[in-house]
């Protein structure tokens, strides 16, 4: 079976949100994404599956945090399936160049109740860890905390950049 012409762009309340997502990503505009979120969404660290934020302000605050240190961020095309929609997006995060994969599902509003983030290659999702985590500690625990979650991730993303530029002579 072949298609002809262009698929028609979607206007579900769910591709608007994803649009209106990404356009924000681009700008870094975290009271745009406050905008799109539901007010029990779930947001689901890219680092460990111990950790969610939960609720609109929460995350709202968490994209502070993230649009402070990604820069030059480029997104794609959206993928949908029914009430979930994923689009990949570039940035960089302390000159290191990163890729991600975000995956939400909306509400019948429109609404992200559901966010997770993918990070690719591993010098990207090292440098990520070394930079974001304690930033986002620092607010929600104070400097003590984040002071330590520093010194815990530095060395951590040291090894896993290590490990990415050595694997290629062992594999």
């Amino acid at each position: 079976m072949s298609i002809s012409g262009p698929v028609a762009p979607s206007t579900s309340p769910a591709s608007t949100t994803v649009t209106a997502l990404r356009a924000a990503g681009e700008r870094g505009d975290a009271d745009a994404v406050a905008e799109l979120l539901a007010p029990d969404v779930v947001f689901h660290s890219p680092f460990t599956a111990r950790l969610r934020f939960e609720g609109k302000e929460e995350v709202a605050a968490l994209h502070r945090d993230i649009f402070a240190v990604l820069e030059d961020i480029d997104t794609t095309e959206p993928l949908a399936l029914g009430d979930t929609r994923s689009f990949t997006f570039r940035g960089r995060v302390r000159g290191v160049e990163l890729e991600a994969m975000v995956l939400v599902r909306c509400n019948e509003q429109g609404q992200i109740v559901d966010y997770k983030l993918f990070v690719r290659p591993l010098p990207g999702l090292a440098t990520l860890f070394a930079t974001l985590p304690p930033r986002v500690s620092v607010r929600r625990r104070g400097r003590l905390r984040g002071t330590l979650m520093a010194a815990l991730a530095r060395p951590l993303a040291f090894a896993l950049r290590t490990a990415d530029r050595m694997a290629p002579r062992f594999l």
